[in-house]
């Protein structure tokens, strides 16, 4: 298992830097505590505690009842974007940089992440459920299952973490990165293309691919931890493992709901 954490992953979290310096190439002392896997598992707990309160209080103030059900398709809701949304993006990005700097700020670091994250997804959650309702509890429960699914295939050996396997996954998000930039200057010139039947069909093959990658990126964050336990890694990088995982989970989250949306809309 070693080998695979000392490679490249899809999650910036657990760049090979981080891997070697901090989880499986740092000194612990013989009476120091060293990390666990009930360690790891509570402090993701909490960091995602911390998500679904950030989450509760973006969707809070972006909905607003109405006093009429729209009707076709929409819910009984308006949402506007807060002015600072992309402010807070902006900060998340940024704390998530200065973390992985440092893994020790993880656990003051990583719950403030999960806040501003969570109100994000609070927002962009409210606003998908206001096109199509119940939309976002599917998204949550396919999540969850695509987590436990990942797990119990790392756990019984069924998909293996190797070397070749994270080249090929960083492969591939690197092709889709430069696939989202192609989209994005196309929509420059053409916005009505992002609403043709075609679009949605190539969102729909590109984005279930996205979700299976965030399926292998998350067997490949188990394996890391892992290794991380195994090697005696210091009890702090607890917390930056969950942040890691936190991570991860967002990214599937929001794949998840963006599939089921254009879903929703190919009906």
């Amino acid at each position: 298992m070693t080998a695979v954490t000392t490679s490249a992953t899809s999650n910036p979290a657990f760049k090979t830097e981080i891997v070697d310096q901090y989880l499986v190439g740092s000194p612990v002392q013989a009476d120091a505590k060293t990390m666990t896997v009930g360690g790891t598992t509570i402090k993701t707990f909490v960091l995602l505690v911390f998500v679904v309160i950030g989450g509760a209080y973006g969707w809070a103030v972006a909905t607003e009842p109405v006093g009429v059900d729209l009707g076709q398709g929409y819910g009984n809701t308006t949402v506007t974007i807060p002015g600072g949304f992309w402010l807070v993006s902006l900060l998340a990005f940024f704390l998530s940089i200065w973390i992985t700097l440092q893994p020790k700020r993880a656990a003051v670091g990583g719950i403030i992440y999960s806040l501003l994250q969570g109100y994000l997804l609070g927002v962009i959650s409210a606003a998908f459920d206001a096109q199509t309702d119940g939309i976002v509890g599917a998204a949550i429960l396919a999540t969850v299952c695509v987590f436990l699914v990942s797990l119990l295939a790392y756990a019984t050996g069924l998909v293996k973490p190797t070397q070749k396997m994270a080249f090929i996954l960083v492969s591939a998000m690197g092709g889709l990165m430069l696939l989202y930039l192609f989209v994005s200057i196309m929509a420059i010139f053409d916005w009505s293309w992002l609403y043709s039947e075609q679009f949605r069909t190539i969102g729909i093959v590109v984005t279930a691919l996205s979700v299976g990658l965030a399926a292998l990126s998350l067997v490949l964050d188990f394996a890391t931890i892992d290794a991380g336990v195994k090697s005696g890694a210091p009890k702090y990088m607890e917390w930056y493992c969950g942040f890691g995982l936190v991570v991860t989970l967002i990214w599937l989250y929001v794949t998840i709901l963006r599939l089921l949306a254009l879903l929703a809309r190919n009906r």
